[in-house]
């Protein structure tokens, strides 16, 4: 018997997951060896004392790297989030064959930048991992994502096997109570819903999150809170049982430790492939609670009007306690330019 077969074997397979995918031709096999359950190593995110809960960074077309820097420096600098010799992963969208200027992927310019960042903060491992639905050697040629990684010590990574993956208890995360009182049944934990996460994040010491701000014909809009489903290895359970739910309850277990959002452009509609409409905001947004920051970002999807309380995963999210929905109630710098005060 092989190695495979062999640990296969010990496993109990406690649901199929196969036919015919509805993301991208994704097929899969859900295991969970419930004696193997991963726990994320990663720092605690937390915001630094003094900053703000946004950052707002706004510049042209030729700034977008440097209004990059600009807001991670008003949340207290990369050094707060990445230490000398840390294992740092970053999830950007790089996962579909578009180009910059359709709005699908992070900016190359901002996803260069917090590279250079976790390098000069002195990263020993730093990884760019998207699990892609197009092909991943011609997504990460035409979104730019291998161009913004040229001449780093970054990695891009689509972990596209099963063996990529941990197994992770979601529905342990999920507290059986809202911040109202009311009870709530995790939708993992009612339907059986088995997740696996890449291991390159679960072992790594820190965990940033860069996103593009883009429409989703699903979850309404995609930015931080559902960009953590390009980490995971079982999405066809999500969209089955409950995606706004399943989003919201993954992230109660996974918390990126710092959240660059991409407002450079905003892919407006048919998100979250495209090609759409798309605007030109021209800012970048950083913060380290999820809810908050795709709360902030429902303004720059102006073509549908989308505002924060339409958005189901973020209002379960913020009931859930995992951040704050309401703009109003946020310390925010809204800042012209990368040297603007």
């Amino acid at each position: 018997m092989s190695d495979r077969t062999d640990h296969v074997s010990r496993r109990r397979l406690l649901e199929y997951v196969g036919g015919a995918a509805v993301l991208g031709g994704l097929y899969g096999l859900t295991f969970v060896d419930e004696n193997a359950i991963a726990t994320p190593r990663m720092r605690a995110a937390a915001k630094p004392a003094g900053a703000p809960d946004l950052a707002v960074v706004e510049g042209t077309a030729a700034d977008y790297a440097a209004i990059t820097e600009r807001a991670i420096d008003e949340m207290g600098g990369i050094e707060k989030f990445v230490r000398r010799g840390d294992r740092v992963v970053i999830s950007p969208n790089m996962g579909w064959m578009r180009t910059p200027d359709q709005a699908a992927a992070t900016h190359p310019d901002v996803l260069r930048r917090v590279v250079e960042l976790c390098q000069r903060a002195g990263a020993a491992r730093i990884t760019c991992i998207d699990y892609t639905l197009d092909d991943w050697r011609m997504a990460f040629d035409i979104c730019g994502a291998r161009d913004a990684v040229r001449g780093t010590r970054a990695a891009l990574l689509s972990p596209t096997e099963v063996a990529m993956y941990r197994d992770v208890d979601i529905p342990g995360a999920v507290p059986a109570k809202a911040i109202d009182g009311e009870a709530y049944a995790s939708v993992h934990r009612e339907n059986r819903v088995y997740q696996k996460v890449a291991r390159e994040i679960l072992e790594c010491d820190s965990f940033l999150c860069v996103p593009v701000v883009k429409d989703h014909e699903a979850a309404v809009i995609t930015i931080a809170m559902k960009k953590l489903m390009g980490n995971i290895w079982n999405r066809k359970d999500y969209h089955r049982y409950g995606l706004q739910e399943c989003i919201a309850e993954l992230n109660m277990a996974l918390r990126p430790n710092l959240i660059v959002a991409d407002a450079t452009r905003a892919l407006q509609t048919r998100g979250p492939k495209g090609p759409g409409e798309v605007t030109v905001p021209n800012q970048v947004v950083a913060g380290v609670d999820p809810v908050a920051v795709d709360s902030y970002c429902t303004r720059y999807l102006t073509v549908k009007g989308v505002t924060p309380d339409q958005v189901p995963h973020l209002v379960l999210a913020s009931r859930l306690g995992r951040g704050e929905i309401d703009c109003d109630r946020l310390k925010v710098h809204e800042i012209a330019g990368p040297t603007g005060a």
